[in-house]
């Protein structure tokens, strides 16, 4: 299958893109600086563009047959990357007829602050952190009220850890006393996603 990944370049996208590639599937990075990505295959193709620009996102689902977004905040205020860049590619995928679309959140999205452990709590309340999630959940509202086929995956603290294909999933917010899983990790978790039906309409936690 082809896949777009956006925020290919970024650590979890990187990740995503390279699993996607080694699966054999074909495979269209949209980053902001083509040059510096680095990466070649001849089943990768490199749009170069802005997820926040409807055009570039209209460019890079040509002949898509899944949208996996790994977008991250690189820390501009105010914090709009994630709910512009699906916003755009909702519309995208919905002109054109594509409908499977898995994106990346984070552990804690969407939840009442009073259900939240201590240390997820503190986390929103980070420096930036608050904008951030605000942004992530109004990404993930507009991502739920669509009528494309959606997953959302809110992954605990990232590592950079190695691919062990061990960890747990739960549907909700978050897992239950799970602090951490690995990029690799995810990424399979997205990719195995993307390829089906796994976790179709449902928003899921990650972690060990």
């Amino acid at each position: 299958m082809r896949i777009l990944v956006l925020g290919a370049s970024g650590r979890t996208g990187r990740h995503v893109t390279e699993q996607a590639l080694g699966h054999g599937h074909d495979v269209v990075a949209l980053v902001r600086d083509a040059a510096a990505f680095r990466l070649w295959n001849e089943h990768l193709t490199v749009v170069e563009g802005d997820v926040t620009d409807p055009a570039a996102v209209q460019r890079a689902l040509e002949g898509c047959d899944a949208v996996i977004s790994a977008l991250g905040s690189r820390g501009e205020r105010p914090v709009s990357v994630y709910s512009d860049g699906i916003a755009n590619t909702i519309r995208a995928m919905t002109a054109r007829g594509i409908r499977r679309l898995v994106v990346v959140s984070a552990s804690g999205a969407g939840a009442d602050a009073a259900g939240l452990s201590l240390a997820a709590r503190a986390m929103r309340k980070l420096p930036g952190m608050r904008d951030v999630y605000e942004d992530m959940e109004r990404m993930e509202g507009d991502v739920m009220l669509s009528d494309l086929d959606w997953t959302i995956v809110r992954p605990a603290g990232l590592t950079d850890g190695p691919l062990t294909g061990i960890y747990r999933v739960v549907e909700g917010n978050m897992v239950p006393k799970g602090s951490k899983i690995s990029r690799a990790d995810v990424a399979a978790l997205l990719l195995k996603c993307a390829q089906g039906g796994l976790y179709a309409h449902r928003a899921v936690a990650v972690a060990y």
